[in-house]
């Protein structure tokens, strides 16, 4: 079968691979994202999609606009039978959409129609959603709105943050889009999704990593697990001799302790943490980064300032 592949970011390189080591489905070409700047100081790098297809031997081409101009000559040149998305970052026009007879079929960690958009897995988990799912579905102009050709239950797991289920999403979505690809020629019949079933999941902002420790435990550590690897769960930590100190919250845990304390105070300070009340039950954090620092366990952030219980988090 002609393949083509779009993606750009880490969670579609399972899919990718999948598909080049593949006979059936090696993609002709994979379209991704411009190089871009990985770092504040560091050179354009090319995406985690592109960089793999080059490993992988694939033709490669790093465009701004897929559905328009010499990146869609090429894709039209190439007369791809079907075109598989994986988090490619751009809105794919009618010309690219219809261009393959089976059309453009996308990977999307939600079980839609809930969570419709770019942050599915991290708005889902900024909610406390457990039972999620996984979807294969044909792209239409409407935001993630196609008919969908295969569904999976999936859970997430509360122990893992925003980061680790992408990945894990990624795994789990390469053999269901090889399942889909092999049962295109046989026909697959769609299933057209309720439009009144539907929610929405836009991107993150950079405020929605601000924690507010007036919020219940359950909440906080939930934010702190969405916002992870981007834009990380900050907060202000007010200290006697260093004055007020910005602080990302990498890691935390729930703890049950019987302290009461005002939201933001420091209640104690353990091997496994910093404990800090909420405005309903009480926080662990477990691993820190200071400022300019590297990452560290909270208990060594805490003995290098020299904390005490009764310090406080400010929101």
């Amino acid at each position: 079968m002609r393949t083509v592949f779009l993606g750009t970011p880490e969670i579609a390189l399972p899919t990718l691979r999948a598909m080049a080591h593949s006979a059936e489905y090696r993609p002709l070409a994979v379209f991704t994202q411009p190089p871009a700047r990985r770092s504040r100081r560091g050179a354009a790098e090319s995406s985690p999609v592109g960089a793999e297809a080059q490993q992988l031997g694939l033709p490669v081409h790093e465009v701004e606009k897929v559905s328009g101009g010499e990146a869609l000559e090429r894709l039209i040149e190439l007369q791809p039978e079907v075109i598989v998305v994986v988090a490619f970052g751009q809105i794919l026009k009618k010309a690219v959409l219809e261009l393959p007879r089976h059309g453009c079929l996308n990977f999307h960690p939600s079980m839609l129609p809930k969570y419709r958009g770019a942050a599915p897995v991290q708005r889902a988990v900024l909610e406390g959603v457990v039972d999620s799912g996984l979807t294969i579905m044909r792209l239409v102009r409407k935001l993630d709105a196609g008919p969908i050709l295969l569904q999976r239950p999936w859970r997430l797991e509360p122990a893992k943050n925003a980061e680790e289920l992408l990945a894990e999403a990624g795994e789990l979505g390469a053999p269901m889009m090889l399942e889909v690809l092999g049962r295109l020629e046989a026909g697959i019949t769609p299933v057209e999704q309720d439009d009144s079933q539907a929610s929405f999941a836009p991107p993150l902002e950079k405020s929605d990593g601000e924690l507010h420790f007036a919020d219940s435990a359950a909440g906080i550590l939930n934010r702190i697990r969405a916002v992870q690897p981007w834009p990380k769960a900050e907060s202000r930590l007010q200290t006697e001799d260093r004055g007020e100190l910005r602080v990302l919250i990498h890691r935390a845990e729930s703890a049950d302790i019987a302290v009461p304390g005002t939201s933001g105070e420091v209640l104690a300070i353990d091997k496994r943490g910093i404990v800090v009340a909420c405005g309903e039950g009480a926080v662990r954090l477990t691993e820190l980064q200071l400022e300019g620092k590297p990452r560290k366990p909270a208990r060594d952030v805490a003995n290098g300032l020299r904390l005490k219980p009764g310090a406080r988090f400010r929101s």
